[in-house]
């Protein structure tokens, strides 16, 4: 699931920021008005659901199979509804697809009861294999076809994964037994939960291919877990409040601070998926402790429930994943009281969006905060001169990053936290500034030792 509170410090920034409201703005025209469509089924009384969106047309989850008590992965590509299959056995479950339809989960193989991480590309399963153990699951596929999931070694630990070129990648935990990876974007960035020492706790962490995990800490409780990442590297997920309590909040963490998103009334909230807008899905309980969908965005949760066009007689129970169109997937129930994957989009716009216009911008500086390297992600709308530099809060230059032309596209120099004399820069606040093609882009960073 790849999919923004824009972080506007400075005029250049404001530029970007204005030019992504305006994209907004222009997708979600009418989005006071509403249309559901069921994703439909594999017939089974039980029902779907859905849990991605790829932005083309094709949705990805699950359906009960007709006469049986498993279910299998279910995509609706452009209407059409689709069983995946498995690696030979009774059960699989789709967890995400991207543009070119690639779709990723999990499949039992012949005469097992145990998930294996799976790859459907062109409709033909492939498993991704192991460390050694039993067990694996796939939960997220970027554009470019970085896979990400958790797999098992020999005595049992369960680590987070990133996949690609027919090769797993153990990510390590922070510290305990075990860790998961739930979400990429197109940059490669990974979140995720993992074990800290003696396994007393999970926490959220962000990282790369090949990276360490950053620890993005809690809300105050022991357990939390990240479950998406956009493309400004801004993450949700879910945090206790307090240590063994069931009260629980989604969150947003960007630039190094997580924000609790509330709830609809009730103690629990969770934040499943995200786009590039900030626009954040999940579940929430009301005043009742009924759990119910939702939609955050503006620092208001709303339900989704009251969205539904006038008399449709649906309830909708968890959104997973929204797309930069605001079109969300999830799971509800029909009238009749049938569980069923349900789409819900804005009137008058398509549920598969062409991609966003590419914008120069500084997209995040990661980790933040800061400790040692840190790497600075921007795009670049058109190939040219970008300059890329540091400077601390009075606005002196303290030290040029980058000063090159560049193509189009994504791009993620590194730099060693030091400044041109190469001394370490001391603790405290910095800004990262972007030049290019007269626009000028920034981000601040705390330096951290």
């Amino acid at each position: 699931m790849t999919a923004g509170n824009r972080c506007a410090r400075s005029t250049g920034l404001g530029l970007v920021a204005l030019l992504l409201a305006v994209m907004l703005t222009a997708g979600r025209a009418g989005a006071d008005t509403y249309t559901l469509t069921d994703l439909g089924s594999l017939g089974g009384v039980n029902g779907s659901g859905a849990y991605a969106l790829s932005g083309s047309g094709i949705s990805a989850g699950y359906s009960f199979v007709q006469g049986q008590t498993w279910v299998h992965a279910m995509v609706n590509d452009h209407g059409a509804v689709v069983d995946l299959g498995t690696l030979g056995g009774t059960q699989s479950l789709a967890r995400d697809v991207n543009a070119a339809g690639d779709v990723v989960g999990w499949a039992y193989p012949p005469g097992l009861t145990v998930q294996h991480a799976v790859r459907w590309h062109d409709g033909i399963p492939l498993d991704l294999g192991s460390f050694g153990g039993d067990f694996g699951d796939a939960h997220s596929i970027n554009s470019s076809g970085l896979i990400v999931g958790s797999a098992s070694y020999a005595n049992g630990d369960e680590h987070a994964f990133w996949w690609r070129d027919g090769v797993m990648h153990d990510m390590g935990t922070l510290g305990g037994t075990r860790s998961r990876a739930y979400g990429v974007n197109d940059f490669g960035d990974i979140v995720g939960m993992a074990f800290i020492a003696q396994d007393e706790a999970f926490h959220p962490f962000l990282s790369k291919p090949g990276g360490l995990l950053y620890d993005l800490g809690t809300l105050g409780g022991d357990a939390a877990q990240a479950n998406d990442v956009n493309e400004q590297v801004h993450v949700c997920g879910w945090s206790e409040l307090q240590t063994n309590s069931p009260l629980s909040r989604g969150f947003l963490w960007t630039d190094g601070v997580m924000k609790s998103l509330g709830t609809l009334g009730g103690i629990y909230s969770a934040a499943q998926g995200m786009n590039n807008f900030d626009q954040i899905v999940g579940a929430s309980t009301r005043a009742d402790e009924t759990q119910v969908a939702f939609l955050w965005q503006n620092d208001q949760m709303v339900d989704l429930n009251t969205l539904l066009p006038p008399g449709s007689g649906w309830f909708l129970r968890s959104a997973w994943d929204i797309d930069d169109h605001g079109a969300i997937v999830g799971e509800g129930a029909r009238p009749d009281g049938a569980a069923r994957a349900f789409l819900l989009a804005p009137a008058g716009t398509a549920s598969a969006p062409p991609a966003a216009p590419r914008v120069t911008r500084l997209v995040g500086v990661l980790p933040n905060p800061v400790r040692d390297e840190a790497r600075f992600d921007f795009v670049l709308a058109a190939e040219g001169h970008v300059s890329l530099a540091v400077y601390d809060v009075s606005g002196r230059l303290v030290r040029t990053v980058v000063a090159d032309r560049f193509d189009a596209g994504s791009h993620s120099p590194t730099w060693d936290g030091r400044d041109t004399a190469g001394h370490a820069l001391r603790p405290g606040l910095y800004w990262a500034r972007l030049d290019a093609g007269g626009i000028s882009s920034t981000r601040a960073f705390v330096i951290a030792r």
